[in-house]
């Protein structure tokens, strides 16, 4: 899983200090100098990982970031590919504790029971605190699948969670998405979701916006 120069700008105001869950161990897909300008921080350590997402050059290393900025990560994955996570299997209820901040870098797509995925990281944000998905919009048979605005903006919308970013996302930069209606989107596009928890509570499967405007429909 990663986190790419898009992702690590929407998120720099809520990693530090803050308690963090990461679905996959989460590498920082940018320079040492992107680093540096959102964080305050110069890397000192690299990995080259790099390979696995497309780059050709070192990547930051997670852990060296989040210690400098106080973030205490806890990753949980299928397996212990870095020896730091937490087995678990995200297709079945689980419960993975309260956090600030859970970030779902590019793993949810690759649950085949993706609705109980989403609920396990919804379940796991502490009150006032955030969700982050960054699944792909239009990568075909990257996952089992590729999600639409509509499923994050309906779920957490009808929770009375706070959607605080709805935006796709390719290799040259940030697009607006519809968060409910019909759109075109380019190849190799990611969504990024950014929603804040308001108040603790059960949480409920959500109805398509389009079926809840014209029950006719249904």
């Amino acid at each position: 899983m990663a986190l790419t120069l898009h992702a690590l700008t929407l998120l720099a105001e809520h990693l530090p200090g803050k308690r963090v869950l990461s679905f996959g161990y989460p590498d920082l897909v940018a320079r040492g100098e992107d680093i540096e300008r959102l964080f305050g921080v110069r890397p000192t350590r690299f990995t080259d990982f790099g390979r696995w997402h497309g780059v050709d050059h070192p990547l930051p290393e997670t852990l060296e970031l989040f210690e400098a900025i106080g973030a205490r990560l806890e990753c949980v994955d299928i397996h212990r590919s870095r020896g730091i996570e937490r087995v678990v299997d995200l297709n079945h209820p689980c419960a993975l504790g309260a956090f600030d901040l859970v970030i779902d870098a590019g793993t949810i797509e690759h649950c085949f029971n993706i609705a109980q995925a989403i609920l396990n990281a919804a379940q796991a944000v502490a009150p006032g605190g955030h969700v982050f998905h960054a699944p792909p919009m239009t990568m075909l048979n990257h996952g089992f699948y590729n999600l639409n605005p509509t499923l994050f903006h309906d779920f957490y919308v009808q929770n009375g969670w706070t959607i605080e970013r709805l935006v796709g996302g390719t290799q040259e930069g940030k697009f607006k998405v519809h968060p409910t209606g019909r759109f075109a989107a380019p190849p190799g596009a990611v969504l990024y979701c950014l929603a804040r928890r308001e108040r603790a509570g059960p949480l409920v499967f959500p109805t398509q916006t389009k079926y809840l405007d014209h029950p006719d429909l249904a």
